[in-house]
C-alpha cells in the first residue's frame, strides 16, 4: 500500500505542479492587463475631427469678388462729391439772394406807384418819391443780378434730363423776370429822358405794367421753389 501511494504521489505531482503555474501565470497576466488599462491616458478626438465638413460642392461664393475701383472712377467720385458741396453752398446763397431780391423789388414797385401818381395823379409833382425809387429799382436790379449768377455758377455735376417740375417752372418764371427787369431799366432811363413831353407818361405807363409783371414772375419763382 505505502509503495502504490509513493507510486501515485510521484505520478501527479507534475501534473499539479503544471497546474499551479499555468495559474499563476494566467494571474499574472490578468494583472498586467488591468495595470495597463488603469496606465493608458484617456485619448480624445481631434478638434478638427469632430467638426462636420462641408460638402464639396457646397465650396464656392455665389458673388463674383467685387472690383476694386481704379483710379479714374477714384478722381471722378471726388470732383462729384466737390461740385456737390459748392453747388449746396450756392444754391443756399442764392436762395438768400431771392429774399433780398423779392423785398427790394416790392419796395421798387411800391415806390414807382408813388412816384407815377405823384407826377401824374394830380398831386403837385413834388418829386418826393423819384430819388428813393431810383435808389430802390438799381439796387433790386444789383442783387437780381447776383442772385442770377449765384445760380448759374452753380456746378451740376449730375446730368438731369428736361422735364416739368418746380426748378422748371423756377427757371420759366426767372427768365421772364429778366427779362422785365432789362426792360425796366430802359424804360426807366427813356423815362426820365422825356421830362416834360406827352410821351412820358405814356413810358412811365409802359414802366409801370412791366414792374407788376416782373414783380408776378419773381413771386413765382420764388412760390415754386418755396411750396
Amino acid at each position: 500500500m505505502t509503495s502504490l501511494a509513493l507510486l501515485i504521489a510521484v505520478t501527479f505531482q507534475p501534473t499539479l505542479l503544471s497546474l499551479r503555474e499555468a495559474s499563476s501565470a494566467q494571474a499574472s497576466a490578468l494583472l498586467q492587463s488591468a495595470q495597463g488599462r488603469t496606465a493608458a491616458p484617456e485619448q480624445k478626438p481631434a478638434p478638427d475631427a469632430q467638426k462636420p465638413k462641408p460638402p464639396p460642392e457646397a465650396d464656392f461664393d455665389l458673388l463674383a469678388p467685387e472690383k476694386k475701383p481704379d483710379a479714374a472712377a477714384l478722381a471722378a467720385q471726388a470732383r462729384i462729391q466737390r461740385e456737390s458741396a459748392q453747388r449746396r453752398t450756392l444754391l443756399r446763397l442764392h436762395q438768400i439772394g431771392g429774399y433780398a431780391t423779392l423785398a427790394t423789388l416790392t419796395a421798387t414797385v411800391v415806390l414807382g406807384q408813388l412816384n407815377y401818381m405823384d407826377k401824374y395823379g394830380g398831386r403837385g409833382d413834388y418829386r418826393t418819391y423819384a430819388t428813393p425809387h431810383t435808389v430802390v429799382a438799381y439796387t433790386a436790379a444789383g442783387v437780381f443780378a447776383a442772385t442770377g449768377l449765384l445760380a448759374v455758377f452753380a456746378p451740376n455735376p449730375f446730368d438731369k434730363p428736361l422735364r416739368l417740375d418746380t426748378a422748371t417752372l423756377h427757371k420759366a418764371a426767372m427768365i421772364v423776370a429778366t427779362a422785365g427787369m432789362a426792360a425796366q431799366i430802359v424804360l426807366g432811363i427813356a423815362t426820365a429822358g422825356k421830362e416834360g413831353t406827352v410821351a412820358q407818361r405814356d413810358l412811365a405807363l409802359a414802366h409801370q405794367i412791366v414792374g407788376y409783371t416782373t414783380l408776378a414772375a419773381t413771386a413765382t419763382g420764388y412760390l415754386v421753389l418755396t411750396f
